[in-house]
């Protein structure tokens, strides 16, 4: 848990806006609103919204789509996410959520955009109008109006089973991560070729079984 003045500090410096000046009370506040408050309201909605993707390559696909529905790039101020991830360092971008949980949003299609790490910082749970200007506003409506059709998804456990690699390509999963993922242990998101298939071998006795039948209580 978030719990001291000074945590909150190195939290904001860690997400890239401590050159915003000393925290005020109310934005101090506000900070350990959003991150004690609502922790476990956001575990909860992270796994509603990425629990039908089932597997993490496929999970990581949608994200990826999200972002480049945004051009991946922070709508608000338009930083863009690094050409390439860095061991141990967060991305550029993460998903916030349009209205605030303390206002009663949720982490859903509809509700999501791809801001910066020190954008994401400043909104809080501030208002959108209280956030954006109209034209943003304007612009933004249409990006979240067609995100239900974005993240739908319905994972096809009869094309998994029957074969792992092919169901992965026609979902749009890159061909080096299907592999990566079917044969690479070390890979974050492998699940292997195939299940291990646990066999259970029973022989019966037809004599013996037809002498218990005939010797049953009656």
């Amino acid at each position: 848990m978030f719990r001291t003045f000074r945590t909150v500090k190195l939290l904001r410096r860690f997400m890239g806006f401590s050159q915003l000046g000393p925290l005020n009370a109310e934005g101090d506040a506000m900070s350990r609103k959003s991150l004690e408050k609502y922790s476990g309201q956001r575990n909860k909605e992270k796994r509603e919204l990425f629990g039908p993707y089932q597997l993490r390559v496929i999970e990581d696909l949608y994200k990826r789509r999200f972002f480049e529905h945004f051009g991946n790039r922070c709508f608000k101020c338009g930083m863009l996410e690094k050409a390439r991830q860095e061991i141990g360092a967060p991305p550029n971008l993460c998903m916030d959520h349009h209205l605030p949980m303390a206002l009663g949003g949720h982490l859903a299609p509809g509700n999501l955009v791809s801001l910066c790490r020190k954008c994401n910082g400043l909104k809080l749970d501030r208002d959108p109008a209280d956030f954006y200007t109209q034209e943003e506003l304007e612009r933004l409506q249409p990006l979240l109006d067609s995100q239900k059709r974005l993240f739908a998804f319905s994972f096809d456990w009869d094309q998994w089973t029957h074969d792992r690699e092919t169901y992965l390509l026609a979902v749009g999963v890159d061909q080096d991560v299907v592999h990566a993922a079917l044969h690479d242990e070390d890979f974050v998101g492998y699940v292997g070729k195939e299940e291990k298939q646990i066999g259970i071998t029973i022989t019966i006795d037809d004599a013996l079984l037809q002498q218990i039948l005939d010797n049953r209580p009656q």
